[in-house]
């Protein structure tokens, strides 16, 4: 059975602009094939989603906000481990200081498990945590500046993507469990602006295993590290401007690494040893 206890829905048109407030939405869904979608206007508003499964049919969450000061919590929670497939979450923020967090769980055989964040502003913050299943992905943009994101995977198959376009933003993303970025799937943070910070870092194993992972900068002064450890490994870098610093370090198995800085004053390291499994 599928439960909705509550949907919430605020939308605002004045002719001067005016716009809700301290609105809270609150959705609770336990059952079969769940589906929420909250959509708020205006400023310090509230939107919590929790959904739960016992190994019965896909969860799908929408959440969007438009002003500044809110908060979007989405939690999906999967389990038994049976091949059920397809659970989504997306969060969209337009304005300055609000933030995100979303979390899925599911079982180790169940797979399609994916979270899409995307901001636009000022001072903005996306965290997104896939802690269990099969063929994950995480995808997270940000337009603007002092923005922040965290994506975290520990599952099989991972893949994570992070855009971010402005300035002063910072961005870090770990990915372990088997066989992470095989078959093609993508590791990557793309960055283009100033003041950049990004750090990667990966590791699993695997009979198929085949690690990658690319960090692109553009433009100047930005900051990256990629971390690796365990089976094949493969590490590209690429730092666009003056003044760019970055590190690769990578242990275990089949070592790869490129770095490219243009510009002036640009530093690079690079460690790679033996041993990992």
């Amino acid at each position: 059975m599928k439960k909705l206890t509550t949907l919430f829905f605020v939308l605002v048109f004045a002719s001067s602009m005016a716009l809700a407030q301290n609105n809270d939405a609150d959705v609770d869904q336990e059952g079969v094939n769940q589906d929420a979608e909250i959509e708020q206007v205006g400023s310090t508003n509230t939107a919590d989603v929790d959904q739960f499964t016992n190994n019965s049919g896909a969860q799908e969450s929408d959440v969007i906000q438009l002003g500044s000061d809110n908060e979007a919590t989405v939690e999906q929670n999967q389990t038994g481990g049976g091949g059920n497939a397809l659970n989504t979450a997306y969060i969209k923020q337009d304005g300055t200081s609000n933030e995100a967090t979303q979390m899925q769980t599911a079982g180790g055989y169940n797979g399609g498990q994916s979270v899409w964040g995307l901001q636009d502003g000022t001072g903005n913050i996306l965290n997104q945590t896939i802690s269990s299943g099969y063929t994950v992905s995480l995808h997270a943009e940000q337009v603007g500046t002092n923005n922040d994101v965290d994506q975290d995977a520990s599952a099989t198959h991972s893949h994570g993507e992070v855009y971010q376009d402005g300035s002063d933003h910072e961005a870090v993303q770990n990915l372990t469990g088997s066989n992470n970025g095989y078959m093609g799937d993508i590791m990557l943070i793309d960055q283009d602006g100033t003041n950049q910070y990004a750090k990667q870092d990966f590791n699993g194993s695997g009979s198929s295993h085949s690690n990658n992972g690319s960090i692109i900068q553009l433009q100047s002064d930005n900051e990256a590290w990629q971390l690796s450890s365990g089976r094949d490994l493969n590490a590209t870098l690429t730092q666009d401007g003056v003044g760019n610093w970055s590190k690769q370090q990578q242990t275990g198995v089949g070592h790869s690494s490129t770095v490219t800085q243009m510009g002036d004053s640009n530093t690079s390291h690079v460690m790679q040893s033996s041993g990992g499994s």
